[in-house]
């Protein structure tokens, strides 16, 4: 009895989220995806800048030894100017060491915050698609002529496919690859893209690769 109460409460709830959510004439599982879209580059975002923040000290590094290993073979003006570069790249470094923990804390809150999301709106969207007429959104049910999304189900079931882990995984190693002048890895955030040629800009995939290579340029 208590159970089934909590229930409804907890459903009536989530009813109540997604009108709040929607505009007049919207549709709760499009709103839905365009919630965990969001989520997902914001995840990819966090991810790519997190492991961009750590490789700028290593790149530091490499420039530090090269100036200090071209410098035991140069012109002794040359070896000069390259040890000074060298110092100089030592203090960057010290800097970026110092405020690296709190960089790498801040993405870490930004994913956590990122995968809660994207759990929120996986969960809408499961509710909507177990009990579509709970949540006033017949289009979930996949009827013919139902409106703009009759073929929800089938998005709902593509956005579904990974969860908040899986996705932070993927765009970690999608950044490492851009990172490391590799291959992108499997772009899944695109399954949750709407099919009607929607935007795809906001994938884990292309959002790493362009952290990535502003980074790179930057760096380079």
């Amino acid at each position: 009895m208590v159970g089934q109460e909590y229930g409804s409460a907890s459903l009536a709830l989530e009813q109540r989220a997604l009108t709040a959510l929607r505009g007049a004439g919207d549709c709760a599982v499009e709103r839905a995806l365009e919630e965990l879209r969001q989520a997902v580059s914001d995840l990819a975002f966090a991810e790519a800048a997190d492991l961009i923040a750590r490789h700028r000290v290593a790149f530091l590094d490499e420039m530090i030894s090269g100036c200090f290993e071209d410098a035991k073979t140069a012109e002794p003006d040359t070896a000069a100017a390259l040890r000074a570069a060298a110092e100089g790249l030592q203090e960057e470094r010290a800097t970026l060491a110092e405020t690296l923990p709190l960089e790498l804390s801040l993405r870490a809150d930004q994913r956590d915050a990122a995968c809660d999301r994207i759990r929120a709106a996986q969960r809408r969207l499961r509710n909507i698609s177990q009990m579509p007429d709970h949540f006033g959104c017949a289009c979930a049910c996949g009827r013919a002529g139902a409106g703009p999304c009759e073929d929800a189900a089938d998005q709902i079931q593509q956005a579904l496919r990974f969860d908040a882990e899986a996705i932070a995984d993927i765009a970690r190693q999608e950044a490492r690859a851009r990172l490391s002048d590799g291959f992108a890895a499997l772009p899944v955030a695109s399954a949750l893209s709407p099919r009607r040629g929607g935007d795809t800009g906001t994938t884990a995939a292309q959002v790493a690769r362009r952290l990535v290579e502003d980074a790179r340029r930057r760096l380079c």
